[in-house]
């Protein structure tokens, strides 16, 4: 088994060897080449003791010397860390203590999954001391040693096996599942910017991992599982409420972030607003209580502010009806004052949900597109910078004054929509003396 790696890294590896050090790729960049692809950055092993690494290398950044861990400057940043072992994790999360050893098998034995677990050298090729090779052939994730250890060392684990499930579209082996399901309320040791950060990855992957996901997440989003087990008799829908939005998610197409979040979002109320009549299902008033759901987690997750604003709106108005295309405009451009990128993420949310329905459910698309279309032509006034008058004209041509110029600018922002004909300073401070007299 040969792996090709960029000169610089050879160049590396060489440094050490000839200074009379043993130094591998480790990690994910070996995991990456075994399955032909190409490593995003590569990780050294080594012997050597950091400040013997400093002394072979002309530039370098002590990144976490405590724990062994050199950064070298070279084409490209390669973090190189002493072989070591480690101790306690009394915070679920990092090790107490580490001490530096002379052998690479204790070293790999720390690390969390088979599949990270390979080191190589050109010299030596590769080194597998715990089938990690086996586990990529039968695409399974599989913890290194006792799964229950390794999670109680790193709670962070537990996501990260999803995540590779994900990624390469493994399976999570059966023990270490199990321990993941024992150990999931030690999630909680983990940071949420972490949790966000792998559930989001997993979303940009293959969401219907998080299918397998619903007890570890139920800290903070327990509505997966009441989605997971809530089926929908209906003929809009042939799948339960779970599945339904993860189908939605991996429609999205390309991946937005804030746009996951929302189709992850978009249904998780349904559970609670559930009743049956005549042998079918409904979900009345289920967007406003997912949005309120979308609202505490955006605010739980430490989403952005923008985010924690437009993610809850996207949510509750996913549902909206499409009847009338001018109607719809109206009330999203004109009375609610979304922006033009607002009512965009809308359309895509919208589309995204409209096909995840079932064959029955998606004939409502060409509802969209004929919105779609209708915006896409729509020459009115939607703005306030588009109306022939603006506050200074109002100020200087009437007397109102505070509230009142927002006000009429508003109503003339309406009239024009309206009757976008009288878009012109003279119909529109017609229009306002009609409304606010003022002689």
């Amino acid at each position: 088994m040969k792996i090709l790696c960029p000169d610089y890294v050879k160049n590396i590896l060489d440094t050490f060897h000839q200074a009379g050090f043993q130094a591998y790729i480790v990690g994910g960049c070996v995991r990456d080449a075994l399955l032909n692809l190409t490593p995003k950055d590569y990780d050294v092993t080594t012997n050597a003791k950091p400040e013997q690494v400093q002394a072979l290398f002309e530039r370098t950044i002590p990144t976490g010397i405590a724990h062994g861990t050199i950064t070298i400057l070279s084409d490209q940043p390669v973090e190189v860390t002493t072989f070591r072992q480690e101790s306690m994790y009394s915070d679920h999360r990092h090790p107490d203590h580490v001490a530096f050893v002379n052998d690479l098998t204790e070293d790999l034995a720390r690390r969390d999954f088979t599949i990270n677990a390979m080191a190589y050298d050109p010299k030596t090729g590769l080194i597998d001391p715990f089938g990690g090779q086996a586990d990529l052939k039968a695409h399974r994730i599989r913890a290194v040693g006792d799964p229950y250890q390794r999670f109680q060392e790193d709670a962070l684990r537990m996501l990260r096996a999803h995540r590779f499930a994900a990624r390469f579209h493994f399976q999570i082996e059966t023990q270490t599942e199990k321990a993941i399901q024992q150990l999931h309320e030690d999630i909680q040791y983990v940071s949420v910017e972490r949790v966000r950060h792998e559930v989001l990855e997993i979303l940009r992957s293959n969401p219907y991992e998080i299918e397998n996901m619903t007890l570890l997440l139920s800290h903070w989003m327990p509505e997966l599982e009441s989605c997971r087990t809530c089926l929908q008799q209906t003929p809009y829908h042939d799948t339960n409420v779970l599945h339904h939005i993860l189908r939605a998610v991996k429609l999205l197409d390309p991946f937005d972030e804030t746009l996951a979040w929302t189709l992850l979002f978009h249904d998780l109320g349904k559970p609670a607003c559930h009743t049956t009549k005549n042998g079918i299902d409904h979900f009345k008033g289920h967007p406003a209580k997912s949005a309120e759901i979308a609202s505490r987690i955006c605010k739980e997750f430490k989403m952005t502010n923008t985010q924690k604003k437009v993610i809850p709106l996207l949510v509750r108005y996913h549902d909206e009806k499409m009847k009338d295309p001018l109607a719809f405009i109206r009330k999203f451009r004109i009375e609610k004052h979304w922006s033009d990128a607002w009512i965009k993420q809308l359309f895509i949310v919208k589309y995204c949900d409209i096909m995840a329905h079932s064959v029955y459910g998606q004939q409502t698309i060409k509802k969209l597109e004929t919105l779609e279309d209708c915006y896409q032509r729509c020459d009115r006034p939607m703005e306030y910078s588009q109306l022939a008058i603006n506050g200074k004209d109002i100020v200087e041509n009437t007397n109102l004054s505070g509230k009142d110029i927002a006000n009429a600018l508003q109503a003339c922002l309406e009239y024009a929509f309206d009757h976008p004909e009288k878009n012109h300073k003279t119909d529109l401070f017609v229009y306002i003396e009609s409304r606010y007299p003022w002689k």
